[in-house]
């Protein structure tokens, strides 16, 4: 069947989407993944008092003002993610390469100089934020497609008969499921223009397909005080690309029928970050960091095909194309607080803590531990781990508005997450190559409407490879300090200060 066009007002645009973004839909979008340089990803992250690192910019601007020479970099990773019903043995996989990272750094400075600004350097570089892409299938009773589509029609006094015929796709006080269990015969009218499902359903299938990223722009700049105070700052342009396809299946008998939706968002936003790095002892720094939320404007478009089978007869019903709708999203407030070590002449600890804020959301808490070691001249080892509490403290419950075009009645809760990772890298004084693997898993709680009771639970195993390849352009006056002293430490030390040093 064709799909009919309609061009809405301003006003209907207001009133059907005004509850188009739910708290799931911002957890998703808000979730900073463990996406970066290998080790950045190596170390888990725990980065934000190390520094000297393009992803751990990210976290910590401040981390920008470690680096002595200009450098360019880029990051490949593949990452394979599974998910399965815990009830089931069917895996469902998606696969995807990517290239997560590219920057540009230029350092500017004097190496032997002791105080005042010895280093005032800047980046420029691309990071991506987050992987949408998974697909999640779920099979079970009690779906409650059809008992959703009659609480939403019979919100707020209900809809008569009438007022669904004939499709009105454009009256702004009639959502599109009421539209389409009407027209496909999967509903009837009762008393006081309430309604109840025409059929009883036993079985189901629910498979969601997404698919996109969160990408960011960033421009940085940080300053070496003293080669003891390290400061930043960061200017943040993310973008957003996600689209989900559900397909809501449930049958009985010789009745059946099939929703399948689509919601797509796009947008762009702007924030910005400022960071602190301390050394108060020559093996010791403390870093801390703050991000302003971020404000995003987004565009959204949504269809919804609903096909059924009624006593032998089939109907096929197809919503107009909704065309682009704008809406906004607040991300959360991000701090960051951090402690680094060098373990003598062995390599270094890192433990951090990174708290975000939303006044839709829980608050949440992430803690990150790294530790590196020089296994051979020049050669590194590293590993770190993960723990990120939920977005949501308990399972929510999603309600459609009873006037909205989005038609995918299903969502989910995600449990907190964690991430287990190792690496291996080689820095010289020209090239910097690393490789590192990391393995994520999470517990999802997936339900296919507002009235389930219990939720399908769904095991998530992400793994990811990840090479990062750096080129560090020579400056003499830097290379000749370097060959002056003679030393390579994890935590550069003052010029003066030369205290457990490790020459290689």
């Amino acid at each position: 069947m064709k799909r009919y066009a309609y061009i809405l007002s301003l006003c209907s645009l207001f009133l059907v989407l005004g509850s188009t973004l739910k708290a799931q839909d911002v957890q998703r979008f808000s979730e900073r993944q463990l996406i970066g340089t290998a080790r950045y990803v190596g170390m888990g992250g725990a980065m934000t008092a190390i520094g000297g690192d393009p992803s751990a910019v990210l976290d910590n601007p401040a981390g920008l003002g470690l680096y002595r020479r200009s450098e360019i970099a880029l990051t490949i990773d593949e990452t394979i993610d599974r998910t399965q019903q815990f009830d089931s043995e069917d895996t469902y996989q998606r696969a995807r390469f990517a290239l997560p990272h590219v920057s540009a750094i230029w350092a500017w400075g004097n190496p032997s100089k002791q105080r005042g600004m010895i280093y005032n350097n800047f980046m420029f570089s691309i990071q991506r934020l987050a992987n949408f892409n998974r697909d999640i299938v779920v099979q079970g009773a009690g779906m409650g497609m059809l008992p959703t589509i009659c609480n939403i029609t019979n919100d707020m006094g209900g809809v008569a008969e009438n007022n669904l015929q004939n499709k009105p796709w454009d009256d702004v006080e009639i959502g599109w499921l009421s539209i389409l269990g009407y027209e496909a015969y999967l509903i009837n009218p009762i008393d006081n223009n309430q309604w109840e499902p025409a059929v009883d359903f036993n079985d189901g299938t629910l498979s969601v397909t997404e698919t996109g990223t969160a990408d960011q722009y960033t421009i940085s700049w940080a300053s070496n005080i003293n080669n003891q105070w390290y400061v930043g700052l960061n200017l943040n342009i993310p973008t957003l690309s996600y689209t989900k396809r559900t397909s809501h299946y449930e049958t009985s008998r010789s009745n059946s029928a099939e929703l399948k939706s689509m919601y797509h968002l796009s947008g762009l936003g702007v924030s910005g970050s400022i960071g602190l790095i301390y050394r108060p002892l020559q093996a010791l720094r403390i870093g801390a960091s703050f991000q302003t939320p971020t404000m995003m404007s987004l565009s959204v478009q949504t269809e919804g095909d609903m096909y059924s089978t009624i006593d032998g007869q089939k109907y096929e019903i197809l919503t107009p194309e909704s065309g682009v709708i704008n809406t906004q999203m607040t991300s959360p407030l991000r701090t960051s607080v951090s402690v680094a070590g060098q373990l003598g002449s062995i390599g270094l600890l890192a433990l951090q803590y990174d708290y975000a804020h939303s006044s839709e959301m829980e608050d949440v808490h992430t803690l990150r531990a790294g530790v590196e070691a020089q296994a051979y001249r020049g050669l590194f080892l590293n590993a770190g781990y993960v723990y990120e509490s939920s977005f949501m403290k308990e399972d929510p419950i999603w309600m459609l508005g009873y006037n909205e075009m989005r038609t995918d009645m299903d969502y989910r809760y995600t449990a907190s997450s964690q991430y287990a990772s190792i690496g291996l890298g080689y820095r010289s004084d020209v090239v910097i190559a690393q490789v590192a693997y990391q393995y994520r898993w999470q517990t999802i709680h997936q339900y296919a409407s507002e009235v389930q009771t219990l939720p399908f639970e769904v095991g998530t195993q992400t793994h990811r490879v990840v090479a990062t390849l750096a080129w560090r352009f020579s400056d003499r006056a830097q290379m000749a300090y370097d060959n002056g002293v003679e030393q390579y430490t994890y935590i550069e030390p003052r010029r003066n200060d030369l205290t457990q040093i490790r020459k290689y």
